[in-house]
């Protein structure tokens, strides 16, 4: 059975309240995370990579659009990060992040995504890919 809006509202509430149990039971096992130049294979691969990152930053969904389609649906999202900690290149580096854009310590940032989400037969999702506006600069 394919996913609805109301799943993927359940899923935007459960990825903001850090509940990364409910968010996996949304994926295969196998799934695979692909964004900013790096992938995440896998649900331990997904809680490692997440309890990394918002340790460093705290990010915020904002829902505003559900798009069906024949192989799954996308998502359009506003996402803001705030910066907790400073998140440096060296820091991204060593964990092969590198693509990744730094948020520092005190800073918000609002970004604008369309995320493919891929489903099988049972309506679990397989694949995650972003496409992903930068930010205005001033």
């Amino acid at each position: 059975m394919p996913l609805c809006e109301a799943d993927y509202l359940r899923y935007v509430e459960a990825f903001n309240a850090r509940d990364y149990a409910a968010l996996e039971t949304f994926f295969t096992n196998d799934f695979v995370l692909e964004n900013a130049g790096f992938a995440v294979r896998g649900k331990p691969a997904f809680r490692e990579f997440y309890g990394f990152f918002h340790e460093y930053c705290r990010e915020t969904v904002d829902f505003r659009g559900f798009y069906p389609g024949a192989e799954g649906f996308v998502g359009h999202v506003l996402i803001t990060f705030e910066g907790l900690k400073d998140l440096t290149k060296e820091v991204l580096d060593a964990r092969g992040l590198s693509g990744m854009a730094r948020v520092p310590k005190g800073a918000q940032v609002e970004v604008e995504f369309l995320i493919l989400y891929k489903v099988n037969a049972a309506g679990l999702i397989h694949r995650i890919k972003g496409a992903v506006w930068e930010p205005e600069r001033p």
